[in-house]
């Protein structure tokens, strides 16, 4: 006779970085800008998109096997903004990067999740306080979904958030660390998985399983290294003009991460991937 489950699994699926609105980042085939004009996705761009859908639908193939609860954190910069007098946005108007951010998420609500999460991410993209993430978290709420709640302020996002399932706890918040040469540029995402570990263990308290963290764009992953394991997520946003300058030829980390949580086990399934090579000239 087959054991009857105490709880459901739990499938975490966390993105970072979408940077809705920027011209090298996540966008639909097509935009009407406020104008009447129209904004048509690039080739990358049109390549970022089959690999959204692809992963969300990783995601639901994951969910339906275990017969699973689906959370879906989305850790910060959702948007890109109107910053550093960049050229590399679609629209300066938020209405128009609203509308990207509208149907990015028409692919992962498909799903109908049964916890939604919203990190707050950096002000120079998502506005002072991260009021532009707020509002489009804020609105998802009114509209019915359901969207996990700052307990300590009622706001409908989070600067850092906390969960613990089943007796594993996870720590997310956006802004994390890597460094920038091949050969020491793990050394800052490992140091912090180690800060993060002691930091709790000097005030007493129980130390996360998991920390994630976002922000630089590169996938990470401490392992086991220490007590808590640290991932450093990739992003949806493909190489900008900063990127060209102070790392040429940088190559993208594209995905997200599917956590599960069964029985009080925990396990990270990394999905990344990368764009093709610019092919190199040649002398005929």
């Amino acid at each position: 006779m087959a054991t009857k489950r105490k709880t459901k699994p739990l499938v975490i699926a966390v993105v970072s970085d979408l940077h809705a609105g920027s011209t090298v980042a996540l966008c639909p085939k097509s935009i009407t800008l406020d104008d009447g004009g129209k904004y048509e996705a690039s080739k990358p761009q049109q390549w970022l998109w089959e690999k959204w859908q692809a992963y969300w639908a990783e995601v639901e193939r994951h969910r339906r096997s275990l017969n699973a609860t689906l959370m879906q954190v989305y850790n910060g910069d959702l948007t890109e903004g109107d910053h550093h007098r960049t050229t590399q946005i679609l629209s300066g108007n938020p209405t128009a990067q609203a509308a990207v951010v509208n149907e990015i998420l028409r692919v992962p609500l498909a799903l109908k999740p049964d916890h939604i999460v919203g990190i707050r991410g950096t002000e120079a993209h998502v506005g002072p306080s991260a009021a532009f993430e707020e509002r489009i978290f804020t609105g998802l709420r009114k509209d019915g979904w359901p969207v996990v709640r700052d307990e300590a302020t009622g706001n409908a996002s989070h600067w850092h958030w906390t969960m613990e399932h089943q007796g594993v706890r996870v720590d997310i918040a956006h802004h994390g660390k890597y460094g920038s040469r091949p050969n020491t540029k793990f050394n800052t995402v490992i140091a912090l998985a180690f800060d993060i570990f002691t930091n709790h263990a000097l005030k007493g308290r129980p130390h996360p399983h998991l920390a994630i963290r976002s922000h630089m764009h590169q996938f990470g992953d401490t392992g086991g290294l220490y007590p808590t394991r640290l991932i450093q997520m990739p992003a949806w946003q493909l190489s900008t003009v900063f990127i060209h300058r102070i790392n040429p030829g940088a190559i993208a980390d594209v995905g997200g991460i599917i956590i599960t949580i069964d029985e009080g086990v925990l396990d990270v399934r990394k999905v990344l991937y990368h764009p093709d090579a610019t092919p190199a000239w040649k002398a005929e």
